[in-house]
Formats: C-alpha cells, structure tokens, sequence
C-alpha cells in the first residue's frame, strides 16, 4: 500500500550518497523516518556486542516447556549492561518490552552486571527478547504449556502498550455488539452502533495465543487466531471473553487452566528453522512488536540436517544448559552457528517503544502519539472514522479504522534486541539462521568489507544452504545482482579467490537484489571470513531494501544513515576453534521430502486454485487533499462504485473533484476476470482442500505491492511467477512465466507475491481440520488479509464445523 506522502521518491530525484562502503542511489530527500521522540542518530552504532541467544530451559522433563509471556525492561539502546562490557558509559534507558520465559524464572535482575532490577539481559533469568531459542528433535514431539503471564505483582491485568484499534475486526474481548448480528460476542468486529467507543484505545486485558510459523501441528495447537485467551488476572470486568471462540471446540481440548494452553508439537517434518509468536486476532500487529518472539529449531537426531549429504556444517550452537554468562561474555567466542533475527523500531526519549496511535501518523501527518480520532483531527486528517456518530449520519458514515495504520516502518534496526550490534568473528567460516521479523519492512541484505583504514574491498558473498522449512537442493552463492549453485565438487574457479572473496560485484550504484527477505522469511546462510585478513578488515550488513512498501526492484533504498546499516562484524585473530568445517563449494546437499506429492510437477495435476490479493478503499469517504498536506472529507461526495479511484456529487452525480479515501485494508479473495473478489474474516470458507490432496494455489497479486504470503500447516514448493499485467508486473511482458529464485528452490512456507504477477505454489494438505493463510505483514494480516482454510470434511474436521 503506497501513501501519498512517500510518492516522492518514485520521481527519480536521486543523489549519490557514501557512508564508509555504502554507496548508492537514494532520493535527495533521505533523511531517517519519523516516529518517536528519540533521534535514531543520537543512537551510537556498533558499540553494542550481538546477543547470541542461549537455549530455553525446560520444565524438567526432557522436551516439555512451561513458557509465559511477562512484561519487564530490557537495555535494547545502548547503556546498562552494555556499559559493563564495552568500557563505556552511555546513558539511554532500558525498554519495557514483552517476552517469553520459562513460568518459574523470576523478573530479569541484571543489576550485577551493570543493569538494574526488572531489566534484562540477566543472568537469573531467562526472560528475553528475542526470547531463548526452543530446540527441538526431528519426529520427537514437544510439548509447551504457552501462559498469558501480563499481570502485574499484584495480579491485576496490564493494558497494552499500544493503541489497540478496537474497530477491526479482533478478539473483541470485552463482547462489544457485532456488526454482523448486533448482538455482544468476541471474535468480531464491532459495530459503529456502539458509538465513539470505537475510535477510542481498547484499554482492557491483552489476548495471546502463540503460533510457532512453520510447524506441521494439528488445528488444535496452531494458534488460530480464533484460540486466544486473557490472563488469569484477579480484576477481569465483569461480562468479558476470556477466552476466544475457538478454544476448547476442537477434537482435543487445549485450555483446561485459565491462563494457560497446551500445545503439542510433533517435529514431524525436515530440520529446519522456525520461529514462534503471537497471533492473536486483530493484535498480532502490536502483540509482535511488544516483542514476544523467538528461533524454534528442529534437528536431527544426531543434530545433523536433514538433506545434508556431505560436509559438515559450522558449529557449534547454544545447547541446553549453557547460560547467559557463558553464551554472552565468557565463551562467546566459540559459537560458529548463530540464529539472528532482524527488526526495525523507532523509541522515545524515555526508552519506550514507539507505534503510532492514529492513522493520520501513515498519511504523514503529525507525529502519531495521540491515540484515535483526536490524534487524527489534531494532525490534519479530518474525516470521520468508524463509530464517529454511530451511523446516524449518512454524511458521516465509514468503513476507516481510526487508528490502524495500513504498514508501519520504523527508524532504528534492532538485531536479536539490541540497536546495531556488534560481533567479533574470526577468519573461519560461520553459520547465521538469518530471520526477518519486522512487522511491514522488506530487507535486501549485502555484506560489505573495508580495511583498517575504511577503504572498501568489496562484497563477501552469502552462501545460502537453507530457506523456511529446509535445506536447499544445492548452495545458492548470492551477492547484489547475481546468484549462482555451486557444484559442490570444489570448483566453481570463477566464484573462489585464492587470496580474498569474491569482490568482482562491489556495491553498484543501483539498487539491484541482494539477499531478499519478506517479512517472516528465512535464509540459512553461510559467510566465509576466512580469506579477510585478521585483525584489518571488517564487515558491515547493509540492508538495501525501501523504507517504504516493497515492490520489487529496482527500487528506492533505506536510509542510508539508520536503516539500511544493520550490524558489523570484526575479523579478529584466528585461534584453534571453528576449523574441520566444509567450504561452501564442497558441501553436498539434496532436497528433503523429494516424494511429496507437492515436489513432483509438472508430473501430477493437482486442483488449483485461483486467488487473489486485493486492496480496497473506503465504500463511504471521498476526500481532498490541501497544499499544506491536511486531508480533509468532501460531504458532498461518494465514491463512484462503478469506478475506482473516483467520487461523484452524491445529490447530482456528476464527477467529484475529490477522491476516495485509502487504502482502507488490503484483503485476500477469489480470482476472476479483470480482478477478484474480496474474501473476509467472516465470510464462508472458500478453501476447502480433500484431506491428503496436493494443490496449486496460484495468489494473483492486483495491488501495489508485494505480499509475503504464508500458509500455515503445510510446506510448499514454489512453481514459478506468470507476468498478468504489464504496467506493474516486474518482467514488463504479459505471459511471460519465470521459475522461482534459485534460493527458493527450497520448501517454504512464506512466499513474495509481487504486484501485476500471478505466483503459483505447490502444498500437500494432509492434516485435516481448521488453519490459516495470511500475509505476513501483520499489519495486512490485523486486517482481513487473513482468512481460514479447512482441510477435509467439513462436519467432521477439528474446528471447521465451528466456523461459517
């Protein structure tokens, strides 16, 4: 979704900017991105050690977790702890943030180390973000009671960080009236009968329910947006849900204590790298960027890869038992295979997070902190919003949440929850499971070095070996603009120097695609440090993808001051740890799952199915806008139903000046001629697979911008992308069919669907009952770019006979 305020760099009004060995093309206006009070370049990079994320403990029997979700600070910024280790003496404050733990460790208390109570990292507990890393063994299964733990010491509820827009539709805890039957029920979207409410922040008890991304798991202990629950909190208001729709109608009960579900999880799938989160209806947005979230790996038996035929891979990990201490700051040296998760926020002078409060803040109007209608007048956009009059005024009716914003992007990029990190390598080959977790941001990540003196030598290949749900069929090389497979027999001349890496590619003055990662998306990769010259060189993460919508490229780029720098890593002297492991030319590998019905075309011919992505503007609201930016409602106007993008006098019809307000969501559906049609959260459900039926679903995107689409229950393949519209699509030819990426040969589970293409993938449905798919930016997904799917019977498959 574009907003008219970033337009401008569309317009090919380009400067050439150099920071150290970033230099590329970028609007004449970059500067970083508002939101929030703190300035993101006040914030010292580099400075701070990367987190290296110990293991969960568990509950004391082998492969069982008891994990809840508390409130706590946490030194994101520079400062506390960080002072301790790296001799200085910065003085941002820590954060309060929300994250997992084990329910028996106490609140964080680093005050040992530097920090203070309440605030972590800390060494008596394991109350984190990111969260600790839950490892796992391939068709071993594990089992985790997930609890809603946001009470305070005194067991009363906590509200939520955030502004929550009361007005999608969402788990509608507190029962407000429905839209759909007038009557008070959760799991809805409220009605505008319900008045100024709506555009008012819910303030009450915060749903949760945990959602491991990736996991083969039956309907009961997915996390369906539908399954939440409230903490067991002693002040809960009378007449509240405490629990979502869903909970407890499935074939297996899952919430027998309040406060808490148990979820099982059978690992029955390849090794691979998954992650766990919130998924709550119409929160998932800002629940996620509270913080709640963490790696979820699954090996083999012997911690091997399923799919690797030979070589062995950098280690070691974190494993169980080993603590911060030794992970962080005794021995963090020795650890070859890192899982690193990528975000972006902005914060506040206080050190509180940043989100905006209105939806006025998207529109480039005002600074986002005062919450709903209000926040929207006082900045210039002056339209009404849902429940403005309670639907008393024709004039003033609307479909336009007061609050949500249709993406966010955020000024400050945060690794494994710390700003800009720090880590010292030595010339040896490492192993980095690569994560997007940013709620709206596409990263396009390169790896530049520069010497001692901060000349550039170039770009350090990554070698990609994994994508979302397993090993790749081969090591993918990638630097900006090229890919190439290896042969995995040590050849490959024109890839390998004898003396340094591959600096044949060194950063171009146009943003070409580097290794690209949608939110929610994974790259297990390989970097080879060792041809860098120990003690001189160092290596930045530079991440080339828009401060804005992604679309494809070329493209504009992030600033290049804040968000397009991501971390470094030190080349330092080499000692005996980290050696024995296969180069990135030798290493054999073949795809998992080759059988899979999902793996076998053109060879079979499963149903396909035609669906679309959509966006939608406001039914009701026309605007115009004002030469000092102010979007002010046009009463006199409709939209023209009949024409999109254009208003009529709602008394004579005749052509308005104005034009309908948007977007107002972006949405899933049904493909049709010229088109699709809109599919919601409410409606029946369309997508109803046979149990065990293989099936093509091809995702014809007609908006914008791209969409990371993710299915959950299965893993897919994906079969190619199909020009449909030459002005938007990136081939320019109508017809014009292109096999996935080379790194997306893969199973995946996240897919980027771009604008004016049709991207088809391959899923075998083989666990019958109620799921999901969604786009995974959440702020898409709070807002009906979600719907269920049923696999199997429709009567008789767990939860689908729940639903319409």
């Amino acid at each position: 979704m574009k907003r008219k305020s970033i337009t401008i760099s569309r317009l090919g009004i380009t400067a050439t900017l150099s920071l150290s060995c970033l230099s590329v093309q970028q609007s004449a206006l970059a500067a970083p991105l508002p939101g929030g009070t703190l300035d993101p370049l006040t914030i010292p990079k580099y400075v701070t050690p990367l987190v290296i994320p110990p293991v969960m403990k568990n509950s004391g029997t082998e492969n069982d977790y008891d994990i809840a979700v508390r409130q706590f600070k946490q030194q994101i910024l520079p400062g506390g702890i960080w002072n301790t280790l790296n001799g200085r003496s910065d003085a941002f404050p820590p954060t309060k943030v929300w994250s997992y733990g084990p329910e028996s460790d106490p609140k964080p208390n680093s005050s040992g180390l530097g920090g203070a109570k309440g605030v972590a990292p800390a060494l008596n507990s394991q109350f984190n973000y990111p969260a600790y890393t839950i490892e796992n063994k391939k068709d071993t299964t594990s089992s985790v009671d997930w609890i809603n733990g946001l009470v305070d010491g005194k067991g009363r509820y906590l509200k939520h960080l955030f502004a929550v827009d009361r007005s999608l539709h969402w788990a509608n805890p507190e029962m407000l009236k429905c839209e759909d039957t007038g009557e008070g029920f959760q799991d809805c979207r409220p009605s505008s009968s319900n008045g100024e409410i709506l555009f008012e922040p819910y303030q009450g008890p915060v749903p949760i329910v945990t959602h491991v991304h990736g996991a083969h798991v039956t309907p009961e202990s997915d996390g369906y947006p539908e399954a939440w629950w409230l903490p067991d909190a002693n002040n809960i208001p009378a007449g509240y849900a405490t629990e979502g729709s869903l909970v407890n109608n499935y074939a297996t009960p899952t919430n027998l204590t309040p406060g808490v579900a148990s979820f099982t999880y059978p690992n029955d799938q390849p090794s691979t790298t998954l992650w766990y989160h919130d998924h709550s209806l119409g929160i998932t947005r800002l629940n996620v960027y509270a913080g709640p979230a963490g790696f979820w790996l699954i090996r083999e038996n012997d911690g091997g890869e399923s799919g690797l035929k030979n070589g062995v891979l950098p280690g070691p990990a974190p494993v169980a038992g080993e603590d911060l201490a030794e992970t962080n700051i005794n021995g963090r040296g020795k650890y070859r295979e890192i899982p690193i998760v990528i975000q972006d926020r902005s914060f506040n002078n206080n050190g509180s997070l940043f989100y905006p409060a209105n939806r006025a803040f998207f529109e480039g109007l005002g600074n986002g902190r005062v919450a709903g209608q209000k926040g929207n007048s006082r900045a210039g956009l002056k339209i009404p919003t849902r429940g403005t009059d309670g639907g008393k005024n024709i004039e003033s009716d609307s479909d336009v949440a007061a609050i949500w914003n249709p993406e966010a992007f955020f000024n400050t990029m945060v690794v494994n929850g710390v700003t800009w990190p720090s880590h010292d390598v030595e010339p040896d080959l490492y192993r980095f499971r690569l994560l997007n977790g940013s709620n709206s941001r596409f990263i396009n990540l390169s790896l530049q070095a520069m010497d001692k003196d901060g000349n550039n030598l170039g770009e350090v290949p990554f070698y990609q070996i994994g994508a979302d749900q397993s090993l790749l069929p081969k090591v993918v090389k990638i630097v900006r603009g090229a890919r190439k497979l290896l042969k995995a027999d040590g050849s490959n001349p024109d890839l390998i120097s004898a003396a340094l890496p591959d600096f044949s590619n060194p950063m171009a003055e146009e943003n070409e695609e580097g290794l690209l990662l949608g939110p929610a998306e994974r790259a297990d990769v390989i970097v080879d440090f060792s041809r860098l010259p120990a003690k001189t060189a160092e290596v930045r993460m530079i991440n080339t993808g828009p401060d804005e919508p992604f679309g494809g490229f070329p493209g504009p780029i992030s600033d290049p001051e804040t968000t397009a720098q991501v971390m470094k890593f030190t080349v330092v002297a080499d000692t005996s740890a980290g050696e024995g492991f296969t180069a990135p030319e030798n290493l054999a590998l073949k795809l998992p799952d080759r059988k899979d019905p999902a793996n076998q075309s053109p060879k079979i011919k499963p149903v396909v199915r035609d669906l679309a992505l959509l966006e939608e503007e406001s039914f009701f609201v026309c605007v115009n806008t004002r030469l000092n930016g102010s979007i002010i409602h046009d009463t006199d106007a409709i939209p023209d139903h009949n024409n999109p993008g254009t208003c009529v006098n709602r008394e004579t019809g005749a052509l308005a000046q104005s034009v309908p307000f948007g977007p107002k969501a972006a949405v899933l559906g049904t493909n049709g001629a010229g088109g699709g049609t809109a599919q919601l959260w409410s409606d029946m459900i369309q997508q109803n697979p046979e149990l065990g039926a293989t099936e093509t679903w091809e995702l014809w995107n007609w908006s914008a911008d791209a969409h990371p689409i993710h299915l959950h229950l299965v893993k897919f393949k994906i079969v190619n992308r199909e020009c449909v519209d030459e002005a938007a699509c990136r081939q320019g030819k109508l017809g014009k069919t292109n096999k996935p990426e080379l790194n997306e040969r893969g199973w995946k589970d996240t897919v980027i669907a771009y604008p004016g293409e049709v991207t088809r993938v391959n899923a075998t449905f083989d666990t019958a009952g109620l799921y999901v798919w969604h786009c995974h930016i959440v702020e898409h997904e709070d807002n009906e770019m979600m719907v269920p799917f049923c696999v199997g019977d429709r009567s008789t498959s767990s939860g689908c006979n729940i639903v319409p």
